[in-house]
């Protein structure tokens, strides 16, 4: 990798951003460094998309947001980094962002605080690796999570972030509907996207997956929140939007 194109994936994804005192504690909470939702009066949402990178799914996804001039935050998983580093480093030179999905995707609210630090610590590394960028943007995998897990990924310095808007895209285990060309599997792809579109408020944080249903409803979710007016945003551009009181 060269050096100008390192500088470029650092300046995306490799410097944390400090929340300004004076943004509610709806919004964020500075105790827990925990993002909750974003602005309520700017007509945003931002787009994450969580478990990759997947050789068979990401590639599709990526192109779908080259073709529409989108930009999202991925969450990616360690081993899975391990595996596919090169998709990482597309999705950086992209002007996509990469937050961390843990090492091994295990439920963080059902580990010791040395596991969660280890799986933390790990995938961040795992992206070093790969790309040269860190990673201070978390969610843990499932959303599962206890106060001491968000105080441990405190003190590693990373901002959990929540989502406000699901689409239960993942993949139904022993389920064949949910695979490509079975039958039923265009109603999964239909009720993706009209669960996003349900849900859009001001300032959402919209939770995808790297699977198959969400590389097959990207476009159309892209396009439907455009018409509908609203931006679409990355986590961190987010971040950057909170009001802060002038009492602060």
């Amino acid at each position: 990798m060269t050096a100008v194109i390192a500088s470029l994936l650092l300046g995306l994804s490799g410097q944390a951003y400090h929340v300004p005192a004076g943004v509610s504690q709806a919004l964020f909470d500075q105790e827990k460094s925990f993002f909750i939702r974003g602005n309520p009066k700017l007509k945003q949402v931002a787009l994450s998309i969580d478990d990759g990178p997947h050789i068979l799914f990401a590639p599709k996804i990526l192109e779908v947001l080259r073709q529409n001039h989108a930009h999202a935050t991925f969450f990616v998983v360690g081993v899975k980094v391990q595996e596919h580093p090169e998709i990482v480093r597309e999705m950086l030179a992209d002007g996509n962002e990469v937050g961390n999905h843990s090492m091994t995707h295990p439920r963080l609210n059902t580990v010791s605080q040395e596991v969660v630090a280890q799986e933390l610590t790990r995938c961040r590394s795992a992206v070093e690796k790969a790309c040269g960028a860190t990673t201070w943007l978390l969610r843990p995998p499932g959303e599962r999570y206890t106060d001491e897990v968000l105080q441990t990924a405190k003190r590693l310095g990373f901002i959990t972030v929540a989502a406000t808007i699901g689409a239960a895209d993942y993949i139904v285990p022993g389920d064949h509907s949910w695979t490509r060309g079975n039958p039923g599997y265009q109603e999964h792809v239909n009720a993706v996207q009209e669960a996003v579109f349900k849900q859009l408020k001001n300032g959402g944080i919209i939770d995808l997956h790297d699977m198959p249903t969400t590389a097959d409803a990207l476009d159309a979710i892209i396009k439907g929140i455009r018409q509908r007016g609203y931006k679409i945003v990355t986590v961190s551009e987010m971040l950057k939007r909170l009001p802060v009181s002038r009492r602060a």
